[in-house]
């Protein structure tokens, strides 16, 4: 009776260590500063958008395939994001689990697209290179899409502009504890505006 009293003693004991020690990272990537290094292959319906300059380079199937998702808002995107994560204390070996991780893309300042990732991501202090599948859906403040907002992002890419200086991206991931699944309560910043 003893040895299973010691037992349980010992597996709580250890639960509550590595309990201690998820909401010790979970509190460490809630204060890191998140930075988007790179962008690579990104497709929206399959369509590889990084090899098109102009509206032109787009077949017609293609461009007829993009406008009918963006209408039914049935928009689907891959990529693959290199995230830096730095953390006032660099040395400690932290990582965290994302179960599934909402995202909003502002330009200047206001809300255009959004979307869900719902593919588990493991983040770690450094350097993450996460492949990314995840529905895009316009924005919709005051229950009007926000189209004003979209042709503005696309004025830009026709432009070939520095879109750092006007896109600003956000998450709010959902991740796992040792209570469960818990979705951070205000967004995070990843990438902002460059003068901000």
């Amino acid at each position: 009776m003893r040895r299973l009293a010691f037992i349980y003693s010992l597996l709580l004991g250890l639960a509550l260590v590595s309990g201690c020690k998820q909401a010790s990272d979970l509190k460490a990537f809630t204060e890191a500063t998140y930075s988007l290094q790179e962008m690579h292959h990104l497709e929206l319906n399959g369509v590889d958008v990084m090899q098109k300059r102009s509206p032109y380079d787009f077949t017609t199937s293609e461009g007829d395939s993009l406008l009918a998702s963006i209408s039914n808002n049935t928009l689907q995107a891959s990529t693959t994001l290199l995230l830096q994560v730095q953390m006032p204390e660099p040395e400690a070996d932290r990582q965290m689990t994302i179960t599934e991780m909402k995202w909003q893309l502002l330009v200047d300042g206001e809300e255009t697209l959004q979307g869900v990732v719902q593919d588990t991501i493991n983040l770690r202090v450094g350097l993450n290179e996460l492949p990314i599948q995840t529905s895009v859906l316009m924005s919709e403040p005051e229950g009007m899409r926000n189209y004003e907002g979209l042709s503005k992002l696309m004025t830009l890419i026709s432009r070939k502009k520095d879109l750092r200086q006007r896109l600003t991206i956000q998450i709010k991931p959902t991740v796992q504890t040792p209570l469960g699944e818990v979705e951070l309560p205000e967004y995070i910043t990843v990438a902002e505006p460059a003068n901000s």
